[in-house]
């Protein structure tokens, strides 16, 4: 059997379903009872906690900030530049790969591909430029 891609859930959903795992957690770090309804945004002030949204964005940015600074010889270095020869997609909308994801993410801090390269070529203030923004869409 064939599956669609109405079968499958939207990441919507999934991201909707991971914050309430998530929720779900801390809740209990801070020994809430599953009765009382408290706002998730009060259990992640309570407990110093980021979204999963932020905490997955600092981490594709803190990586990509290591593949940058890697050597153009290594694989992932490769990776991130390589175009299939020959490659013409389907129709319809294109899956979101892990390069759109991470445009998404600089275009957020402010950063163009091109800008990301250089800044992440130094790599304190490169950590800094991603703590910064994280907490700026935290807060």
């Amino acid at each position: 059997m064939i599956h669609s891609d109405k079968d499958r859930p939207s990441s919507r959903f999934l991201q909707d379903e991971s914050n309430q795992q998530f929720n779900r957690i801390t809740s209990s770090i801070i020994f809430q009872s599953v009765t009382q309804r408290i706002p998730n945004v009060e259990v992640r002030t309570r407990t110093g906690q980021q979204t999963i949204d932020n905490i997955l964005r600092e981490r594709r940015l803190r990586c990509l900030g290591h593949v940058f600074r890697m050597d153009h010889q290594r694989i992932p270095q490769q990776a991130l530049y390589w175009q299939a020869p020959g490659y013409k997609r389907g129709p319809g909308r294109p899956q979101p790969n892990w390069r759109s994801t991470v445009n998404k993410d600089l275009q957020k801090m402010g950063f163009t591909w091109e800008e990301a390269e250089v800044a992440a070529l130094h790599r304190h203030g490169w950590r800094r430029s991603v703590a910064q923004c994280i907490q700026l869409d935290a807060g």
